[in-house]
C-alpha cells in the first residue's frame, strides 16, 4: 500500500511592509528556501504597487478598509493557509483575525511580538496558538496583561545572503547606525574617539564636531556597504521598547565580518558568549577599554568577529527562525 503523499505547508505572512527590521521580507526570503512548504505575503500597508500607492493616500486608517479586507479575504479563499504568521502581532487590526477565526479551516496562527505593547492587548494575544518575543522581558508584561496563550523567546535574526563580508578594506572608525534617543546620545557623547554616527534626529550631536555625522535614514544596501567597510559596529538599545532583548545591530554586523560592541542586556547570554562572539560593555570606561582594544590590537577584532560570525550562520538566520515556529505548529 503506498504511504500518502503529503501537500506542501501553505504558510501565509501577514502584517506590515517596510518594518523597521523588514520582518516580513526576511521571512519570506526565508521561507524559499524550506522543503515542502508555500508561502504567500499579505502587507496590511499594500503589497502590489496599485495596494501600496492606494494605502499610502489613505493613510493610517487602510488597513481597516473595505477594498484592503475584501483582499484579505480573497487571499484566504484562495490560499487557504495552514500556518499564518503575524509579524508584529498588535499592529494588525482586529478584523484580520476575526476573519482567521472565522475560517472553517481555521490555521494556526503564529505572533511575532519585537516591542513593548499596551496592557489591553490581550484579543489579539488570545487569536494566537503562539507568541514569540523577542524581549525575555516581555513574559512579565504577557503575564501582567492577562494572557494565557503560550509563548516562546524568539529573537530577532539576519538575512546571511545579504549580510555578508565585503571585499574591501575596513576603515579604522568605530560605527553606530541607529536614530537618536537619550541613551544613545549619553552613550555616544561618552566616547572619546570620534565615531562615525548614520542616522536621524542627531542634529545637535552633528553640530559638536567631534562625530561624523549622517543626520538621515539610509537604506539596507547602504547599511551593508558601511558594515563591510568599517573595523567596528556599536550597538546601544533602544530604552523606549527594549529591556532584555537584542535588536537587529547584535546580529547584522556580524553577518557581515565586523566586532559588535553591545551594551549589556540580560538576553544576551542566550544568544551568544560574550568576550568571545560579541562584545559588551557596561559602563562608559568599558567601552572606550574596548574600542582602544580593537584599535590597538587588530587581530582581537578579527577572531571575536569571525567567532560570532559563525554563531549567526550556525543559529540566528531567518531561516532558524521559520523552522522553529514550523515546528511548534505545523
Amino acid at each position: 500500500m503506498m504511504a500518502a503523499i503529503r501537500r506542501p505547508t501553505r504558510i501565509l505572512l501577514l502584517g506590515k511592509r517596510g518594518s523597521l527590521v523588514l520582518w516580513l521580507e526576511n521571512l519570506h526570503r526565508a521561507c524559499a528556501h524550506l522543503d515542502r512548504a508555500v508561502t504567500r505575503v499579505f502587507a496590511i500597508n499594500g503589497d502590489t504597487l496599485r495596494s501600496r500607492l492606494r494605502a499610502k493616500w489613505q493613510g493610517r486608517d487602510a488597513a481597516t478598509t473595505g477594498w484592503m479586507l475584501d483582499r484579505f479575504e480573497r487571499t484566504l479563499m484562495d490560499f487557504r493557509p495552514d500556518l499564518v504568521v503575524v509579524t508584529g502581532v498588535f499592529g494588525v487590526p482586529l478584523d484580520y483575525y476575526r476573519m482567521l477565526r472565522g475560517l472553517p479551516c481555521r490555521p494556526r496562527i503564529a505572533g511575532l511580538v519585537g516591542d513593548r505593547f499596551p496592557m489591553d492587548s490581550r484579543e489579539r494575544a488570545d487569536c494566537c496558538d503562539r507568541l514569540y518575543y523577542t524581549d525575555t522581558r516581555f513574559f512579565q508584561d504577557a503575564d501582567a496583561a492577562g494572557f494565557t496563550t503560550p509563548g516562546r523567546y524568539l529573537p530577532l535574526a539576519v538575512d546571511p545572503e545579504r549580510f555578508r563580508p565585503g571585499p574591501a578594506a575596513r576603515r579604522a572608525e568605530l560605527l553606530f547606525v541607529a536614530s537618536r534617543t537619550e541613551f544613545r546620545e549619553t552613550v555616544v557623547r561618552g566616547l572619546e574617539t570620534p565615531a562615525r554616527i548614520v542616522g536621524t534626529d542627531w542634529s545637535e550631536l552633528a553640530r559638536d564636531g567631534f562625530h561624523r555625522v549622517s543626520n538621515r535614514k539610509i537604506g539596507r544596501a547602504h547599511l551593508i556597504w558601511l558594515y563591510q567597510r568599517h573595523f567596528a559596529v556599536l550597538n546601544v538599545r533602544n530604552e523606549a521598547n527594549v529591556e532584555h532583548g537584542l535588536n537587529q545591530r547584535s546580529f547584522e554586523p556580524l553577518a557581515c565580518g565586523a566586532p559588535v560592541l553591545n551594551d549589556d542586556l540580560p538576553d544576551l547570554p542566550l544568544c551568544f558568549e560574550p568576550g568571545r562572539e560579541i562584545l559588551v560593555y557596561r559602563d562608559r570606561e568599558e567601552l572606550n577599554v574596548l574600542v582602544a582594544r580593537l584599535r590597538r590590537e587588530p587581530a582581537f577584532g578579527t577572531h571575536v568577529a569571525e567567532a560570532g560570525r559563525q554563531r549567526v550562520l550556525a543559529e540566528h538566520t531567518y531561516g532558524h527562525r521559520i523552522r522553529t515556529i514550523l515546528n511548534d505548529l505545523d
